[in-house]
């Protein structure tokens, strides 16, 4: 055949489209100021904080780590990315209950939502395990042999790897990503995953800096993440003064 056939342009390539017609006009990712304020809340915590919190934590209230032991899972890669499939589950099963006009536009939507999430909590999960392998710090739980100053990097010991926290590192990125999803309950987002992060020191396997790096490590890529799907046209809009990202909830109502 002489001629050609038209074909319908890739999925990627439609992204990348979006992508560059958006970049210019999105706010760049401040990035400088976060990572310098990050950096000094972990040293606070490090030199200030890990020492006598760390020795504290032996001599909680049993219940009281009881039930910080019972809901710090809530911070599990696994229970996260299970929890995200068994919502677009539902979500599909229920979508034949939508109007029809609107079903197809709102189910796409609803799963770039859940996608968001879920590769927000997942890139930020890998990052985290792969910087906890590579510093191998001990554990609270060997602090009487060891103390707060000792590394071991690249041991693939569960003692020496702490820092940073992997369960604080998905709490963070899965409440931030909540509360841009939602800003509406920001604040209530926030408070459970500082609440959730300090379940660590709790049940004492790791130390406030171990928390504190991890929560902003996962706060970090949930927002830069955003980020990315607004440049893309995905989940968020793009806001011409420079703000942060905005959910386009309206659409899915």
């Amino acid at each position: 055949m002489s001629g050609t056939v038209d074909r319908k342009p890739s999925f990627w390539n439609y992204l990348r489209k979006r992508y560059e017609t958006r970049r210019t006009i999105h706010r760049r990712v401040p990035w400088k100021g976060f990572v310098f304020t990050a950096i000094n809340a972990v040293a606070i915590a490090f030199f200030v904080f890990d020492r006598p919190l760390g020795q504290a934590a032996k001599d909680l209230a049993p219940r009281l780590i009881t039930v910080a032991g019972d809901i710090t899972d809530i911070g599990r890669l696994a229970w996260i990315l299970a929890g995200l499939c068994t919502i677009f589950a539902t979500g599909y099963l229920v979508r034949r209950r939508l109007w029809k006009v609107r079903r197809r536009f709102r189910m796409v939507y609803f799963t770039q939502m859940t996608a968001y999430v879920g590769l927000s909590v997942l890139v930020t999960s890998i990052i985290a395990n792969v910087l906890k392998f590579a510093i191998g710090r001990a554990r609270p739980l060997i602090y009487d042999q060891e103390g707060v100053f000792s590394f071991a990097p690249f041991n693939a010991d569960f003692l020496h790897q702490s820092f940073p926290s992997g369960h604080s590192a998905n709490i963070g990125a899965l409440f931030v990503a909540l509360a841009l999803l939602f800003p509406r309950f920001r604040l209530g987002f926030i408070g459970i995953g500082l609440w959730l992060g300090a379940t660590r020191v709790i049940i004492g396997v790791h130390y406030p800096s171990d928390v504190v790096a991890g929560l902003a490590l996962g706060a970090w890529f949930a927002f830069a993440t955003s980020v990315l799907f607004a440049r893309c046209g995905l989940v968020f809009s793009i806001d011409r003064d420079g703000g942060w990202p905005t959910p386009r909830l309206s659409r899915l109502l």
